[in-house]
């Protein structure tokens, strides 16, 4: 791992970038074209009767008990303003930025993240509206409301939640890791953002509201973006989700990295060989828009993103295979680590994915741990 001044997208930029619109995401487009969303959960059901594996009812009840903390906290405190509980009268004096971006990063981890970063927050990852899914699920706003963050919060803490290797090895099974991250997030930020508030300074909790959280967590060392256009870290590869805190505290940036992830994903392929609804793309980079769910102006792999949205709607749950395929995804051991350092310095990219792929990491395994019979009836 390198630090660096400048994290590796910049290197990628071709034009001008302006801000996405939240209206445009997959998501928020799929709910206006035909509720999607909420057809995907309802598949979810049917699947139940089914009974195959990795879709039975034990699994579909494990994956919406993992996002029960996600659902409540963000309907009441995600994507606006955290404000004290109980204390309104003290502000601490004079925080040194140094000694409190220790503090915080002790305090995140206590909480529950694995990984956290601290960048100076850029306004062109901050969406220019509200789109329809975040506005769903968080209640801050209404749809097309302008977000605009006040330039007084001009720090962004990034957190990483990661997910289990095993549970991510089930998709297209429901992999239910991606709802207790969720939660996780949700937990954290909203806690975080909590501890910031009783200081007597300000802070505003997110996780997918409010803007683009690969980027600021790039700014803020935490990754790199590979092919699959996910944030790929170095101890848990793209097996990761990301939740944030806007904040006035006084901190200090980190540097960006580089892993290595640019040059291994133009020679690694293996997310869009194995994407079932060949929304992550092969070939070189360009800095073209598909349509309006990617941002000219910077040479990257633009996702297909409502091609994959339609796929999670025919499986009835969200996919992870490009997860699970990607070499960066292993047990964080020592055989990895090393196998790691090699990826990281480019050096046999082809073997590394040749010997990924003979050696059948990656593949789907859905491990029968249940003498229950998990058939279903009706109520």
């Amino acid at each position: 791992m390198k630090y660096v001044k400048e994290p590796t997208y910049k290197r990628f930029i071709t034009g001008e970038l302006k801000s996405f619109d939240d209206r445009n995401t997959a998501f928020s487009r799929g709910a206006v074209e035909g509720n999607k969303y909420t057809v995907m959960h309802n598949q979810c059901i049917k699947n139940v009767e089914v009974a195959s594996p990795g879709k039975t009812i034990l699994d579909h009840a494990t994956w919406v008990a993992g996002a029960t903390v996600d659902y409540v906290v963000r309907r009441n405190l995600l994507g606006r303003e955290t404000k004290p509980i109980y204390n309104t009268k003290y502000r601490l004096k004079d925080p040194d930025p140094v000694a409190m971006t220790r503090i915080i990063k002790e305090k995140a981890l206590w909480i529950g993240a694995d990984k956290v970063g601290v960048a100076k927050l850029n306004p062109l990852w901050i969406y220019s509206h509200w789109g329809n899914q975040n506005v769903r699920y968080s209640g801050a706003a209404e749809v097309g409301d302008p977000i605009e963050i006040p330039p007084e919060f001009d720090k962004v803490i990034v957190m990483i939640h990661k997910m289990g290797y095993e549970v991510i090895q089930r998709s297209p099974g429901i992999e239910y890791d991606t709802d207790i991250a969720y939660s996780k997030g949700t937990w954290c930020a909203s806690s975080l953002a909590t501890f910031i508030a009783e200081l007597g300074y300000k802070a505003i909790p997110s996780v997918n509201e409010l803007g683009i959280n690969i980027a600021m967590a790039m700014d803020a060392g935490l990754g790199e973006m590979g092919r699959s256009g996910q944030l790929i870290t170095g101890d848990y590869g793209p097996r990761v989700r990301i939740s944030k805190v806007f904040t006035n505290l006084p901190l200090i940036s980190d540097s960006p990295i580089d892993i290595g992830v640019q040059k291994f994903c133009e020679k690694c392929s293996l997310c869009a060989e194995y994407c079932p609804s060949r929304a992550i793309i092969p070939g070189d980079r360009t800095d073209k828009a598909w349509n309006e769910h990617n941002v000219p102006g910077m040479l990257k792999w633009p996702i297909r993103a409502m091609n994959c949205l339609d796929w999670w709607v025919k499986n009835g749950n969200h996919c992870s295979i490009c997860i699970r395929v990607c070499p960066w995804n292993k047990p964080n051991n020592l055989l990895h680590k090393v196998v790691r350092n090699f990826a990281e310095n480019n050096i046999l990219t082809n073997l590394i994915v040749s010997i990924d792929q003979f050696l059948g990491y990656g593949k789907q395994v859905i491990k029968k741990n249940h003498l229950q019979d998990l058939s279903a009836i009706r109520l």
